[in-house]
């Protein structure tokens, strides 16, 4: 039995050349180095996001947080809040420096590096930098990535602490408290002074019930008014918020300062009405001038009136007819303007000029339909003494009005005694 042999032929298979393993090893480099530098960009942008995210929440503990409103106003006002000062350094927001008004710490517990361990994670970036704070420019950042990230506290420090605050006090019947009066009233605001204690500032209004207090820092602070005769108190929370100029209308709710009887005089009343343009006309008018759309002795309500037309306040100020009839002692001065509302948020107020000087009355949200409205003057205010029959002939009077309100009459009536 033959043998069949099988031949079996050989392959010769060569591997790859030198040259195209360099490629492959070039291949595989760029990609590890696009992976690497991608996932680089990526860890950078992460660190980054969280780092903003760390200082908008050092910036809110030490300004508040301006979206938590409750009962339409703001309920955080942060560090400054209580303390009224900015820290000294962050490490105050969570270690109280020794201040009795320090309500903290300020920050939440996510910055805690764990459960139980100290707080300091607070004070550094995304990179393991610790931030650099500066209280005289307001301003916390991160030098940590390649590129500085700055978070702004406010504009200023000025604006976080040194606000203003105005009021103007008014009784039952809108009448301000006048020469005699206006010291019988005090106002006490309350503000934490940045030395760690509540200092209260006291001031009497003028005349015409105006009070300010300037150097206000942001906060929930407070108002308390006295009215020393009676032993009345008004008090009154007010929010201070940044870069403001804040002001509100304080009504007693009694009859304390214009008795109309009692200022009558024994003798009579004589009413003098515009009759000529003053010192400034700056209302818009449907007249040929601004005094006579407002000089009639019965109101034609709509028919002619002056209104503003800014956010700003504007005012008239009219000529007056001469007295015919009054003589003696002039015991008062009242002035009024009847006025309306014509969309939401406007005020008025009267206006009289005497002696090269002009003086306002009390803010007043008029009401939706024609209303009179009037400042009393027991005496001059220019003089702190009784008015002259010289002073009523060369007296300016008009209204102030901010946004749309409307004015349709303006008016003076004398008290005097013969």
């Amino acid at each position: 039995m033959s043998k069949i042999m099988k031949k079996y032929k050989l392959h010769n298979h060569s591997g790859y050349s030198l040259f195209e393993l360099v490629v492959v090893m070039i291949v595989i480099s760029i990609l590890l180095t696009v992976s690497m530098n991608y996932m680089g960009n990526s860890v950078d942008s992460s660190k980054t996001e969280e780092t903003k995210e760390e200082l908008n929440q050092l910036a809110q503990s030490i300004a508040g947080n301006d979206a938590l409103i409750s009962g339409s106003h703001r309920t955080d006002y942060g560090y400054i809040g209580d303390i009224g000062a900015l820290p000294s350094s962050l490490n105050d927001l969570v270690t109280n420096p020794g201040f009795a008004t320090w309500n903290g710490p300020y920050l939440n517990d996510d910055f805690y590096a764990s459960s139980g361990a100290l707080e300091s994670e607070f004070s550094i970036d995304g990179w393991g930098k610790a931030y650099s704070y500066s209280g005289s420019a307001a301003t916390i950042s991160s030098t940590g990535g390649t590129t500085t990230i700055t978070k702004k506290i406010a504009n200023s420090v000025d604006d976080l602490l040194y606000n203003t605050v105005s009021f103007n006090i008014i009784d039952l019947d809108l009448c301000p408290p006048g020469t005699i009066d206006k010291d019988s009233v005090q106002f006490r605001f309350t503000y934490p002074n940045g030395l760690g204690i509540y200092q209260t500032d006291s001031k009497f209004p003028t005349a015409g019930g105006f009070v300010s207090f300037d150097s206000i820092p942001i906060g929930q602070q407070s108002l308390s008014v006295f009215e020393l005769k009676n032993n009345d108190t008004l008090t009154r929370k007010i929010y201070v918020n940044q870069n403001s100029s804040f002001h509100a209308d304080i009504q007693f709710p009694k009859s304390l300062w214009c008795d109309t009887t009692a200022l009558a005089g024994g003798s009579g009343i004589e009413t003098l009405r515009p009759n000529g343009t003053g010192s400034l006309s700056a209302l818009t008018t449907n007249c040929a001038n601004n005094w006579q759309c407002v000089d009639e002795a019965v109101s034609d309500d709509d028919g002619t009136y002056n209104s503003g037309s800014s956010n700003f306040w504007q005012y008239d100020l009219y000529a007056v007819e001469n007295h015919t009839t009054g003589s003696g002692t002039i015991d008062s001065v009242k002035i009024f303007i009847n006025a309306k509302l014509n969309f939401n948020n406007q005020r008025i107020r009267t206006y009289i000029r005497t002696n090269s000087t002009n003086y306002q009355g009390a803010q007043i949200k008029p009401s939706t339909i024609y209303t009179t409205y009037s400042t009393t003057y027991i005496t001059n205010p220019q003089t702190s003494v009784a008015w002259t029959w010289t002073e009523i002939d060369a007296i300016e009077i008009g209204p102030q009005i901010r946004r749309a309100a409307r004015v349709t009459q303006v008016w003076i009536e004398i008290y005097y005694t013969i």
